[in-house]
């Protein structure tokens, strides 16, 4: 009895663990990204491969020190053009036999009312929003497990209510919270499992630029969030590394709200309430 208690829990724990897996985590360099890549490392992933527009020598050499079990490559691409997801693909090929899971995190956000907004932004948003994530999953689906994997798109608290920071931005995350519910009924056959979490502001290099003229406004994000304080990336990465585990294989199709609550009352931001 006592052997059977035993090697229970040990099934159980190895549902907790990531170990002999491989991960893409697109925009991986800072933010949620990065947190996401330590929390998939922290987690005992065997390869975690990321991508960004820059290079990434210095940060890939600390983790590699913190991670010494993994194996971390870096790829410099835009996956916002065919080109560049052409060459992260063949970059994963070259590195590992096959991807337990892909994280569509990339994404970009310019804060304008849509009388002010023009073509270019737009456009510019949805190659990187939703286009990424697009084509990015079809062209892993050849490389993914045989046996099963994931895919977890980094949406937004914006994409499921008015958050006052932009249409383009809403409209694309909307986008991205839908093709995650019908992937994950087209894939399931496959054993592929898709879900999205959907972040409020949290306190990133993306968000720190958005407010760097009048970080004030954050007061009013603070005042109107359930928690009443912004979130921050590893607890973004946490759900996102949960939903890369056995232990959520039952869960696909869902949109998980790590909003600090705000989706339960919405928030009328600067592009619906003009500041003072």
């Amino acid at each position: 009895m006592q052997d059977n208690i035993i090697k229970e829990s040990e099934r159980i724990l190895q549902s907790w663990t990531l170990q002999g897996r491989n991960y893409l985590v697109t925009g991986g360099a800072k933010g949620i990204g990065l947190a996401t890549v330590k929390a998939l490392l922290a987690h005992g992933a065997k390869t975690v491969l990321f991508c960004s527009r820059g290079f990434c020598l210095d940060l890939v050499t600390s983790l590699q020190e913190a991670y010494p079990q993994s194996s971390i490559v870096h790829i410099s691409c835009d996956v916002s053009t065919s080109d560049g997801r052409e060459n992260l693909i063949k970059a994963v090929g070259e590195h590992v036999m096959n991807l337990h899971g892909l994280v569509n995190n990339v994404g970009l956000n310019v804060r304008k009312p849509i009388t002010e907004q023009t073509t270019e932004e737009y456009q510019s948003m949805m190659r990187t929003n939703v286009d990424s994530a697009y084509f990015l999953s079809k062209a892993c689906l050849p490389l993914f497990d045989p046996i099963g994997a994931t895919i977890v798109n980094i949406s937004s608290a914006a994409g499921v209510q008015s958050s006052g920071t932009g249409i383009v931005y809403a409209m694309s995350k909307a986008a991205l919270n839908q093709f995650t519910r019908t992937l994950a009924c087209e894939w399931a056959s496959r054993n592929i499992r898709v879900n999205a979490v959907t972040p409020w502001m949290t306190m990133t290099p993306m968000l720190e630029e958005a407010v760097q003229k009048n970080p004030t406004q954050l007061d009013k994000v603070k005042e109107w969030t359930p928690l009443h304080r912004l979130g921050r990336a590893d607890e973004i990465a946490n759900p996102i590394a949960f939903l890369c585990m056995p232990a959520s294989s039952y869960i696909t199709g869902q949109i998980l709200g790590v909003d600090g609550g705000l989706t339960a009352q919405g928030f009328d931001g600067p592009c619906v309430t003009p500041e003072d």
